[in-house]
């Protein structure tokens, strides 16, 4: 099925993509390490821990930042901050030199806590300095808005710039936002994507708190397990994944490379809890089965599915029901990512459509890591072990997020 057959309305082309994980700071290089099923967890040592609290996290590892940054911006730009210049460096390397008028270029970023490491230092700062500890620029650096002014000041884009923060699922409503911007004539290119690194002290402790970590730190490579029937939680990764979108028919006229697409996306909330899902599920069916209306195609013609899959009992468990509801009879291949990123909060939406796009270039779905043994309650597809063909047919990558925030994107290949 080629792109311009599936869809509802004009594809969106995505033509540059990038990312920093900690599976790899290049699409290839997490690619690889997902085809590898290969585990990143790794135990997180800070002092003020208690000694009895023991906390997994997922670090960025293949990253050097002065690549892309001069010293001072690496003093003054949070660690999220860092990560998202880099990806969104090199999604836009990847689509060419030539670009619209700069007032036509649009930036979405998707953030969930925002700059997490300033902070907590500017907060050090101010208890042991008092007021002349803390930096002029502490409240410019750490607004929601503050990664999204420093692309578009980096690119030179005067088009419209937003930000969005829908929990985890933010990433992934960067680009369905992005795709509302192109469609509706407001921009001709968007930069679009989400970032997050919450691998601080007080991050962590807050996520410790709400008991929703994995405690396997005696195993790290099984501490992030989507949809196993012993997973416990989820392993806090840190990371950021941008794609460079537009038009498809603009595209065709200049004969840029084309990474895959954009069929279709759609939004909606659970309105049940402020933390968990809703058990059955309903609200993520309905995500799914609109964004699968907006791009023209059915449950039947896809060739897989990434899911959310954070590794939490009830998560897992609200989202296998959804998937089950929406594929009925039909067995659609379905991967999760988590077991080798960790959770990216708001990097995770869109490293996972860009992974999604990918699997279509590849023809080919990775596994999900620390895979054993599949929760017997839930019915679906899962790859597990090595990586498995897929047809030509377009992916379902889903993102749910704390607060029933739900974004679903179906992507379609080059």
């Amino acid at each position: 099925m080629t792109a311009s057959s599936a869809i509802g309305r004009e594809p969106i082309a995505v033509v540059g993509a990038g990312v920093k994980t900690p599976g790899g700071s290049t699409v290839d290089d997490l690619w690889d390490a997902l085809c590898a099923a290969r585990s990143t967890a790794e135990v997180y040592t800070d002092d003020r821990l208690p000694r009895d609290v023991r906390v997994l996290v997922s670090r960025v590892h293949a990253f050097d930042p002065s690549r892309y940054l001069s010293p001072v911006e690496r003093r003054r730009f949070d660690r999220a901050h860092q990560l998202a210049i880099g990806a969104a460096q090199d999604a836009m390397d990847q689509s060419g030199p030539e670009l619209p008028p700069r007032e036509r270029c649009a930036v979405v970023c998707g953030v969930g806590l925002g700059a997490a490491a300033i902070q907590e230092e500017q907060h050090g700062r101010l208890l042991e300095h008092g007021l002349k500890g803390i930096s002029p620029l502490a409240i410019p650096t750490m607004m929601p808005s503050a990664l999204t002014a420093l692309l578009s000041l980096r690119f030179g884009f005067t088009g419209p710039c937003l930000t969005v923060s829908t929990a985890c699922a933010s990433g992934a409503s960067a680009i369905a936002h992005g795709v509302v911007l192109l469609r509706g004539g407001a921009a001709d290119l968007v930069l679009a994507g989400g970032a997050d690194s919450l691998l601080t002290y007080s991050a962590l402790a807050g996520f410790v708190r709400l008991d929703v970590m994995s405690r396997q730190v005696e195993c790290p490579e099984l501490a992030s397990r989507p949809f196993d029937q012993n997973r416990d939680g989820f392993v806090m990764g840190e990371g950021a994944g941008f794609v460079v979108l537009q038009r498809a028919a603009d595209v065709s006229a200049t004969g840029r490379q084309v990474f895959g697409y954009v069929l279709g996306h759609a939004s909606t909330a659970d309105a049940f809890n402020l933390v968990a899902p809703c058990p059955d599920g309903r609200s993520a069916l309905a995500c799914m089965r609109l964004a699968l209306a907006d791009a023209g195609v059915t449950i039947d013609d896809l060739s897989h599915v990434n899911a959310h899959g954070t590794s939490t009992v009830p998560g897992d468990s609200s989202e296998g029901i959804a998937l089950s509801s929406l594929s009925g009879t039909t067995r659609v291949p379905l991967t999760a990512v988590k077991g080798t990123t960790g959770h990216l909060i708001a990097g995770s939406g869109a490293v996972e459509a860009i992974v999604a796009l990918r699997s279509l270039q590849a023809r080919l779905v990775p596994p999900v890591a620390g895979l054993r043994q599949i929760d017997s309650r839930i019915d679906l597809d899962i790859v597990r072990d090595v990586p498995r063909p897929i047809g030509l047919g377009p992916a379902l990558s889903n993102s749910f997020g704390f607060g029933g925030m739900n974004t679903a994107l179906v992507l379609g290949a080059p």
